[in-house]
């Protein structure tokens, strides 16, 4: 007898094959028959008739890294159909922690992933191995598979130092590099647009991917630039994945800015010469062509170098400002400016904040908060936001052209990830404002760009949201609907499921997701989650062998 039994659903089962007919019986936490199963009977039967029942989606690219940890319930992930978080992402995370530099990763994680967050950070960990024990004893609602962030070996052993590393330094980040693989994780990150990923030479990447393709592992960057010297940034991407071995993700591929729009050949014709050559190379993309990131990634590396209390501190100073508005304005050699992306500095969006007594930001423009504040010069409203909210802000940036994430995302070999962390509309993770790709991110694949613009079939879409992911991952048993695997499973309604979430008003979930079980579990029956937290770590091979 099945422990669950889904009859008469149209099978997409990820490989991106055609769909077909048929029912699956979950024994557990796996599938074990899939066919007519009519004749056979089950303690739970779901009949999933007219709708298609599909993997679970797995989100390649978050940063719910702390989210899962201040709230478990992961809505927006289990409401979207999502049952596993790739965290860890553009070399932001949160372990491993060395105490004397505790503030240092606290006060950062502040200003990137958990800026929006209305909460005192504490990290009840230190080392990498704590944290995936952290996790496993207090499993939330989706599963989690753990990305090592650079940024935070770099900081655990030089701070927000700009030097090169000494041989003594390279070789510890070497040696907490391998420990960290040694307790589950599944890549190596790196964001090269953010300290401490900017100070971070080609040599030192290298180093610590000998470590990744040694437990193999993989290597996803937001590379150091995605603007005017994107080629640049691919290329010493694909060298350090040629120099090490270890294979390459790219992560949220895109082309900011207008004066690269267009240029979508230049980066497919960069990634199948590197595939000529034998390398492994794979890319992600989230589909919308506005980003967000910190207000305080307007500042140029030198003044974060030391920290985000050393960042406040120099913007308070009329000489440092100067000095950084000049930067902004005429650019800094090798740093990506996000102000030159823009289309306009005053049309950037609040995203978030943190003091409730700023609230009234959120969804407003800099040009719309500078008259609110009576301030007539844009970058002293900026200034003034990051000392006010110690550079607790996420902004939306547009910088993007449709057409290039149309044509990235059409690709059959593309992983969808929302750059995202888990949210919600209700408790201590609704508090603040988001980008729509937080709530809105597989519907608008499978509503917008499939259904409604027929970009690509049923079948393609899912397979980027499931198998392309798992493939990457290295997840041997998830991603497909197949016997033996481990049965995430969504159904939802391929006529009507759309994304809600705006950028007026971003935590909407969308229409048409019914039904999500997670590792064989029940978590969203009807539309509505249930009191359910059975997500896994999903760990390394090495690790998960132990």
């Amino acid at each position: 007898m099945f422990d669950l039994k889904i009859i008469n659903g149209k099978i997409v089962d990820g490989s991106g094959e055609p769909a077909y007919k048929g029912d699956i019986g979950i024994i557990g936490e796996k599938i074990v028959e899939i066919g007519d199963l009519s004749n056979k009977e089950a303690k739970t039967t779901i009949d999933a008739s007219g709708k298609v029942v599909s993997p679970g989606f797995i989100d390649i690219h978050t940063h719910s890294d702390m989210s899962l940890v201040y709230d478990r319930y992961a809505r927006s992930r289990i409401y979207t159909g999502v049952t596993t978080d790739v965290i860890g992402n553009c070399g932001i995370g949160v372990a491993p922690v060395k105490e004397e530099n505790r503030q240092l990763l606290l006060d950062y994680l502040g200003t990137r992933i958990v800026g929006s967050m209305p909460v005192k950070l504490e990290l009840p960990w230190d080392t990498y191995a704590s944290y995936i024990k952290y996790m496993e004893e207090n499993p939330p609602a989706v599963n989690v598979a753990p990305l090592l962030a650079q940024g935070a070996i770099r900081i655990h052993e030089m701070g927000f130092s700009k030097e090169d590393p000494t041989d003594e330094e390279l070789k510890n980040m070497i040696d907490l590099t391998e420990e960290c693989f040694k307790c589950g994780a599944l890549g190596l990150t790196s964001g090269l647009v953010y300290l401490p990923g900017e100070f971070t030479s080609q040599k030192e990447l290298i180093e610590l991917n000998k470590i990744t393709k040694k437990y193999g592992g993989f290597y996803a960057t937001h590379m150091r630039n995605e603007g005017d010297d994107i080629e640049k940034a691919m290329d010493e991407a694909i060298d350090v994945c040629r120099q090490s071995g270890a294979s390459l993700e790219i992560s949220h591929l895109k082309l900011s800015g207008k004066p690269n729009f267009g240029k979508t050949d230049m980066l497919f014709d960069k990634i199948e010469k590197a595939r000529a050559e034998g390398l492994d190379v794979t890319f992600d993309v989230y589909p919308y062509s506005s980003g967000m990131t910190s207000l305080s990634a307007l500042m140029p590396p030198w003044a974060f170098e030391g920290g985000v209390d050393k960042m406040i501190e120099r913007i308070k100073l009329p000489e440092n400002r100067e000095k950084i508005i000049h930067d902004i304005e005429n650019g800094l050699p090798g740093w990506q400016n996000f102000a030159s992306i823009v289309k306009s500095v005053p049309g950037i969006m609040i995203a978030s904040v943190v003091k409730d007594e700023d609230s009234w930001m959120e969804g407003k423009t800099l040009e719309e908060i500078s008259k609110e504040l009576g301030i007539d010069d844009i970058y002293t409203t900026i200034f003034e936001i990051l000392i006010k909210e110690n550079g607790r802000v996420q902004m939306v940036v547009e910088g993007m052209d449709e057409d290039d994430v149309i044509e990235i995302l059409s690709k059959d070999d593309v992983s969808v990830g929302s750059d995202s962390m888990s949210l919600s509309h209700i408790g201590l993770l609704s508090k603040s404002s988001t980008h729509p790709r937080a709530f809105g991110t597989p519907s608008i694949v499978l509503g917008h760009y499939s259904r409604e613009k027929g970009l690509f079939s049923i079948e393609k879409a899912v397979r980027k949201l499931t198998s392309n992911p798992a493939k990457r991952l290295g997840l041997k048993d998830r991603g497909l609907l197949k016997e033996g695997y481990y049965a995430d499973i969504v159904i939802f309604d391929e006529n009507t499921i759309i994304d809600k979430a705006t950028y007026k008003n971003p935590k909407q979930y969308p229409d048409g997701i019914e039904t999500v079980l997670v590792n064989g579990n029940i978590a969203l029956k009807d539309g509505e989650q249930l009191d359910v937290l059975c997500g896994k770590v999903l760990k390394n091979a090495y690790a998960s062998n132990k």
